[in-house]
Parts: structure tokens; C-alpha cells; sequence
């Protein structure tokens, strides 16, 4: 990535004037493109990252291996690091996604001056994270009610929601569900079967998005989840 210098569209219309204003001031503007890094793992940043433009993705390490996850943040969100609030290593790597992803990096200091001083500027990180919590929440509902392969097809489509195709194991899809591998194994010859989805070698997945989207309305439909 690359050190920038903020242009006007940067702007996010969230942002009072006077919190822009600050943030112009205080802030180190960042350009990446596609797969570039724009934090190391473990580092120990004490910076609140938002995104400006692009989109930009969360990468941990699985058994010393760079691993893909669903998480991705766009233009308008925010990304915590740990060593924002908690001075403490980051579990994970933020990628770009996108090429000319923009962000900007703004310091604890001047994140806590600018909730204290602009109610609108707490109000857009508070949102962020509200919304983050009641994701959160609703995959912990689905967790304990909805059947597995619809749980699975849901989440399927959140990882593929910015790629067509991704590189899963069983035993990693297990592990996010928290089921045996061998359930996993068989919803995903369920679908596969039904043309949803399609393995390869090495773990990849591809995905008939909306045949699976049709699919997974349909069968919510059918089972009151």
C-alpha cells in the first residue's frame, strides 16, 4: 500500500463537517490494490481503520496458512483492530480487495477526541458496531434452530458474496458451524447433488448463486426458518 493524500470524494456523508474537518487533520490516508496488505498480523496498531473506498477483508492464520474468511468491510465501515482499545497482537491480517481500496488510519487520541467532541461521529462508529453485534446475533439464533444445511447454504453465500468460487476444507466449514465434519460432508453432497454447488480439488467451491439463493428461500419458506 501506499501513502496518499485524501481527495474530496473521500468524504463519507456520515461525517459532520467538523468531524471531516479533524479527520483531514489527524488522519494518514492509505491507497492499496487488490490482495496488497494493509495491516501485518500481530501488529500491534493503535489506529482505527476506515474504509473510504474499496473493500477490504479479514485473513487469519489456520495451521500456519493464510485462511479466507467471509469477513469483509466496504466504503462507509470501520475496522476495529485489537490494539485500538486493547494494546494487544492482532489475530488477523487486513487484505484489500479491491484495487484502489482507500482508508484512512486514525489514532486512538484522536478517535476518542472525536467521540467526545461530535455526537454524530460516536454515532457512526456506535452504529458500526450495533450492527455488527445483531449479525452476530442472528447467526447464533440460526445456530440453535434452522437445519444445518440451510445454515450452511446461508453461510456459503456470505462467503462467496465477492467471489464466485473459494478454497474450503470440510473440516473448516465444520469448524465455523460447529458441527462434525461429517454432517458437513453430507449437506454438502446435498447440495452439490442438486447443482448448488460445486467441488474441485484442493477444498474449492463453486457456487451457482442464484440457484442457491432461489434454493435457500424456498426452503426457508418451507420450514418456517
Amino acid at each position: 500500500m501506499q501513502s496518499v493524500t485524501a481527495q474530496p470524494e473521500d468524504r463519507i456523508d456520515a461525517f459532520s463537517a467538523e468531524s471531516w474537518q479533524a479527520i483531514l487533520a489527524r488522519g494518514s490516508f492509505f491507497e492499496a490494490q487488490a490482495d496488497e496488505t494493509l495491516l501485518e498480523y500481530e501488529a500491534t496498531d493503535q489506529h482505527l481503520m476506515i474504509i473510504l473506498s474499496g473493500k477490504t477483508t479479514l485473513v487469519y492464520l489456520q495451521d500456519g496458512k493464510p485462511a479466507p474468511t467471509a469477513i469483509f468491510r466496504e466504503a462507509g465501515e470501520v475496522l476495529h483492530h485489537a490494539g485500538m482499545h486493547l494494546q494487544i497482537p492482532n489475530p488477523f491480517r487486513i487484505d484489500a480487495v479491491d484495487d484502489g481500496t482507500r482508508v484512512v488510519m486514525l489514532d486512538r487520541d484522536a478517535v476518542y477526541d472525536l467521540i467526545s467532541s461530535d455526537v454524530t461521529f460516536a454515532e457512526f462508529l456506535f452504529r458500526d458496531l450495533s450492527e455488527r453485534f445483531m449479525t452476530a446475533l442472528g447467526y447464533l439464533r440460526e445456530q440453535r434452530s434452522a437445519p444445518l444445511i440451510i445454515r450452511l447454504a446461508k453461510r456459503i453465500l456470505t462467503i462467496t458474496r465477492h467471489r464466485p468460487s473459494v478454497e474450503f476444507t470440510q473440516t473448516e466449514l465444520a469448524d465455523i458451524l460447529a458441527v462434525t465434519r461429517i454432517s458437513i460432508s453430507k449437506a454438502i453432497k446435498t447440495l452439490e447433488e442438486q447443482g448448488l454447488i460445486q467441488r474441485a480439488e484442493r477444498g474449492v467451491l463453486s457456487v451457482n448463486r442464484d440457484k442457491l439463493e432461489a434454493w435457500v428461500e424456498a426452503e426457508v419458506q418451507a420450514t418456517g426458518e
